[in-house]
């Protein structure tokens, strides 16, 4: 036997035969990290992890990851006299200023609450109407947008609008029984500004990871279903001291409101943190 052409050709056979497990590992490969997950199973992973924390998924998710920005904002400190103006358009006789804190007229008084911040209360209610909702007697009362997952039972809950979508601490919070409009509290922002490029945000199905991994509810004794996931602001630095009347600059970054029967979260749009925002 020639040993020479025998080891050519097990040499041969050698090449040959890496090569087609090199061509296998690649293919393997490529298929691996050109594999992604159907919306569906994306889903219901989801469905998993939140049920295995104690939560349940009652609502549509959204599906869109727009790109937004950062900006800031002033907390609004408008004149007690146009305040009262719009609250109490059919005050009679004298208005009286309570010093820095608000005003008071024959159908009722405005008090502020916070910088940015006031409470209107009626001791004459206001006949509401198709065409005079709450919004008709609240500061631009156009910038605001009726919040259907939190408003009921004669609470009605309106958030301003920047950029088309909902900023979450800057609120009209109503209250209206038989058609009349008893009180409510205003937060108003102005002078919105964006301070970043529009950045994409996280998806809705990562807010909702995010909040199962975040809050476990497993020990509760009543069942928490998630009612409402939607795409909005939130103020995450506070510049204004607590005690401070000035208006100051503030900070809102997009965040995603996840609403449960048992109380909201939002989730940071950009990082994933969670935060509780109010109990119900």
């Amino acid at each position: 036997m020639n040993w020479e052409v025998a080891k050519s050709w097990l040499i041969a056979l050698f090449v040959i035969l890496d090569l087609v497990l090199g061509w296998q590992l690649y293919e393997s490969h490529e298929v691996a990290t050109g594999y992604t997950e159907s919306p569906a199973d994306l889903l219901a992973n989801t469905k998993t992890l939140l049920a295995n924390h104690g939560l349940s998924l009652d609502t549509q998710v959204p599906s869109g990851q727009p790109a937004l920005p950062t900006f800031e904002a002033t907390m609004a400190t408008p004149k007690f006299s146009v305040l009262a103006s719009i609250a109490f358009p059919n005050a009679t006789g004298k208005v009286t200023t309570e010093d820095d804190v608000g005003v008071s007229t024959n159908e009722g008084s405005l008090t502020v609450t916070g910088v940015g911040s006031w409470e209107v209360t009626y001791s004459i209610p206001e006949k509401l109407t198709a065409a005079r909702t709450p919004l008709s007697y609240a500061y631009h009362g156009n910038d605001y947008v009726l919040d259907q997952a939190t408003s009921g039972d004669g609470r009605l809950v309106y958030y301003k609008r920047a950029d088309n979508y909902p900023v979450f601490d800057a609120q009209i919070v109503a209250t209206a029984i038989s058609g009349q409009l008893q009180a409510y509290t205003e937060t108003y922002i102005d002078h919105v500004v964006n301070t970043s490029s529009p950045k994409p945000v996280i998806s809705a199905l990562d807010a909702l990871d995010s909040l199962a991994n975040g809050v476990d509810r497993t020990d509760s004794s009543s069942h928490n279903e998630v009612v409402k996931v939607d795409l909005g602001y939130a103020r995450k630095v506070q510049v204004t001291e607590e005690n401070n009347t000035s208006p100051s600059k503030n900070y809102w970054f997009p965040v995603w409101r996840i609403v449960t029967s048992q109380g909201t979260y939002f989730v940071n749009a950009f990082t994933g943190e969670v935060e509780m925002a109010t109990g119900f």
